[in-house]
């Protein structure tokens, strides 16, 4: 029987891309490296968009991007506006958490599509929770797009962006339990979920289909953050559970993740399902937050149910 959960979702879809729409690009987390830069803004104007880098792209602390609050302040003038018609992020790193105190829910008037993951997870999940808009994990434009996207990702991301494309279906993994349900996606990479907890940007997981992923961390490190989310209760009143890629997350020994995954929830009482190619693997497929999917636990399949864009 399939569960439907939480009822209507009340977001704000922004607007979808339009032929030679602008695209505002900014660096809420890391320095910024202007070959990998230039090769993603190419890669966006190959499409038919136009693009507008933050003021302060190119400002470095260290390993940060500049100082937090204007970061901040770069991100605010983009989603404020009327010319900016979405928002990319450049890379991850770190530094997003930094940005939130001086960010408030006045941004839930100005939906735009806002686009990234990795460390941009915190500004995903919080633009969805605190300024109930849809947001896209998914590729970056120093990164993915820098790289150039295999033909699967690029059209889950150019077509949904677009409107072109109002729903998808792919296959999982691994099934680590059945069942079948509808709601909307939060998530993304584990580690930033861990620290939003004790904060007052806490991710809400209620009635959620909770997707997460990582890169380069230790089976235990995994297994101790989803301990810690377990601990903490997010893993209580989820809708069901999607795990993406764990990139280079390999063990020093016989324990690995598939491993950890089962035991820790091989009672839960909704479908979790391994493999989803979302996230720092080889392919990274867009994936809507604030907007409908089903989870198949029993055939290992996602769906976009509604489209993400108006």
């Amino acid at each position: 029987m399939k569960r439907n959960v939480g009822g209507p979702v009340p977001v704000n879809k922004p607007t979808a891309l339009k032929p030679g729409a602008r695209i505002g690009v900014l660096a809420p987390a890391g320095a910024i490296e202007s070959a990998s830069l230039n090769a993603g803004v190419e890669a966006i104007k190959a499409e038919g968009f136009e693009v507008e880098l933050a003021t302060g792209i190119y400002r470095r602390e260290g390993y940060l991007a500049g100082d937090a609050k204007r970061r901040a302040e770069d991100l605010i003038d983009f989603f404020r506006r009327d010319d900016i018609d979405a928002i990319f992020c450049a890379r991850g790193g770190f530094g997003s958490i930094q940005m939130l105190p001086y960010l408030n829910g006045e941004l839930r008037h100005y939906p735009k599509i806002f686009v990234g993951y990795s460390d941009i997870t915190v500004l995903l999940n919080w633009l969805r929770q605190f300024c109930a808009m849809a947001t896209f994990h998914a590729p970056m434009v120093a990164m993915d797009l820098a790289k150039g996207l295999n033909s699967r990702s690029r059209e889950h991301f150019w077509e949904v962006l677009t409107g072109t494309r109002r729903g998808w279906q792919v296959r999982l993994g691994e099934v680590i339990r059945v069942g079948k349900v509808e709601a909307e996606m939060m998530g993304g990479c584990l580690s930033l979920l861990v620290t939003t907890l004790g904060t007052p940007y806490e991710i809400d997981t209620r009635g959620k289909i909770l997707f997460m992923e990582d890169v380069g961390e230790k089976t235990y490190r995994v297994e101790r953050m989803l301990t810690h989310l377990k601990m903490a209760g997010k893993l209580d009143a989820v809708a069901g559970v999607v795990f993406g890629d764990f990139t280079h997350c390999d063990g020093d020994g016989p324990r690995d993740i598939r491993q950890v995954v089962h035991e820790l929830f091989r009672d839960a009482g909704y479908p979790v399902v391994m493999g989803l190619a979302a996230g720092h693997g080889d392919e990274n497929l867009a994936l809507p937050f604030g907007v409908k999917l089903s989870l198949n636990g029993d055939e290992g399949m996602l769906a976009l149910e509604e489209s993400p864009v108006a």
